[in-house]
């Protein structure tokens, strides 16, 4: 069965809607991450608007990867294929350290190392989300 724009269109792709700065413009954009941080968005005074000129440039841009043969990739497997469980392996050293830290914070190993990629995760999502806005 061939796919067509309506499968594409009717798929629950992940939306971001970002505010817009004043000194930039203002107002809101509305963007598919999948598809990189400018590759399909909409914008508008507000989220509403912006909401709709993303259905515009999704439905515009779709039909241009169908009509020259391109694929379009499918959304991205949902957040329940998660366990939020994984192993990593680290040297003894860095183990020793950070076993101690929590010790020193009174808080389990677990909860201080998720502690420490949490902040540092955010702080890498506020950089990315600084170089794409400019």
């Amino acid at each position: 069965m061939k796919k067509n724009l309506n499968h594409y269109l009717a798929l629950p792709y992940r939306i971001e809607i970002v505010h817009i700065p004043e000194d930039e413009g203002g107002g809101y954009m509305a963007r598919l991450p999948q598809f990189g941080a400018m590759g399909i968005v909409g914008d508008g005074d507000t989220k509403e608007e912006a909401l709709a000129d993303l259905e515009n440039s999704q439905r515009e841009r779709f039909q241009y990867y169908l009509e020259e043969g391109l694929e379009i990739p499918e959304p991205e497997i949902a957040d329940d294929n998660f366990s939020g469980r994984f192993l990593v392996r680290l040297p003894k050293f860095l183990h020793r350290e950070l076993a101690q830290a929590a010790q020193q914070n009174g808080v389990s190993l677990n909860q201080y190392v998720c502690t420490l990629l949490a902040m540092n995760f955010q702080t890498d999502r506020l950089a990315a989300t600084d170089g794409d806005a400019r």
